[in-house]
């Protein structure tokens, strides 16, 4: 678990007595507490900063805390969400736990224990995302297989492309060291991000000139019917939020929750760089192969605005280095015995 001073914590409360007395609470603890006294302004701070609990009263100026819950599990992001209440009507609590709701302070209630359920929160968070994957796997392989089947009968060039990113999105994940269990969530990621291509109109998906207003409205909603398909499976959560979130923008000017900076979950914001690359570099309907350095610097272009400065730096000095011709090898290929999911 990341160390107390690196953990964000948001903190709603419009009660100034205990808004004070939970921030120092907490800040004492070495925490990085960031604070809103309505829902508007924190359904703000979350659309603009990743946090990793959220604690929240449930009585706001302008609405209330499970307001605020919804909104969170509606982006599809599992943070820990802790409701203070001053009602103990079980209807309440169940309708808060119906929504996703972690824990409950009711008050009034003891400073003193606050730390010790920010820890125990923020630990079984941590286990949850701690999974045996080799007891999943053999699942999550015969679902990949079927949905990319699905979606490869309907587009044959999404399959190709997804594994393409798949690659270069793995490049990434090596070079910011991640653990083998997320490398694997990631390129599960990669593979499926295109898979509410589904649901779109063939006249729509394989339309060679400009799409219209209203065209271009459907196709933005592929984001959100691909995650709400791979959200129904249990072992694909986390997968299903990368896939809702792959066209955000860094500045908050993407699609569907207009999420930015690093609300936007990292494996998404790779996934924004990486599918923009290969797509710019492949043959479309719309467009010829560009040049892997046009590629690059319209990337770099982007920096800042669409996509992440910091990952756009490592994919293209990536990109630009001698280990460029060097494709690595997928998790998900070791397991694919009868090797169903191939380039097109």
């Amino acid at each position: 678990m990341k160390p107390a001073n690196e953990i964000k914590i948001l903190l709603v409360e419009d009660e100034r007595v205990a808004y004070r007395s939970i921030m120092r609470m907490l800040e004492s603890h070495g925490y990085t507490c960031v604070g809103a006294t309505s829902l508007a302004d924190a359904k703000n701070r979350l659309r603009n900063s990743a946090q990793d609990l959220v604690i929240s009263d449930i009585t706001l100026p302008d609405g209330n805390g499970l307001d605020l819950l919804k909104e969170v599990r509606n982006y599809l992001i599992d943070t820990p969400f802790v409701m203070i209440t001053a009602s103990e009507k079980k209807g309440l609590i169940q309708e808060a736990i119906r929504l996703g709701a972690n824990d409950f302070l009711t008050k009034p209630f003891h400073l003193d224990n606050l730390p010790t359920i920010v820890e125990r929160n923020l630990i079984r968070n941590k286990i949850n995302h701690l999974h045996n994957r080799q007891q999943k796997v053999s699942v999550l392989i015969r679902t990949i297989q079927a949905l990319i089947a699905a979606l490869e009968a309907k587009d044959s060039y999404t399959s190709g492309h997804s594994m393409r990113v798949a690659r270069h999105a793995r490049l990434v994940g090596e070079a910011l060291h991640l653990s083998d269990d997320d490398l694997f969530t990631l390129e599960l990621s990669a593979l499926l991000h295109d898979i509410g291509k589904i649901g779109m109109p063939d006249s729509i998906l394989n339309k060679t000139s400009s799409l219209e207003e209203m065209e271009y409205k459907t196709a933005k909603e592929h984001p959100v019917v691909g995650s709400r398909i791979v959200g129904k499976i249990e072992e694909l959560r986390k997968v299903s939020a990368n896939i809702r979130h792959h066209h955000e923008r860094f500045d908050g000017n993407g699609y569907p929750d207009g999420l930015a900076g690093e609300a936007i979950p990292l494996f998404a914001r790779i996934l924004s760089i990486v599918d923009a690359y290969e797509s710019i570099v492949s043959a479309r309907s719309y467009h010829a192969p560009q040049s892997t350095e046009k590629a690059l610097c319209e990337l770099e272009k982007n920096s800042g605005t669409q996509f992440d400065p910091e990952l756009v730096a490592i994919f293209t000095k990536l990109m630009r280095s001698d280990d460029t011709r060097r494709v690595p090898r997928l998790q998900i290929e070791n397991e694919l015995a009868d090797d169903d999911i191939k380039e097109v």
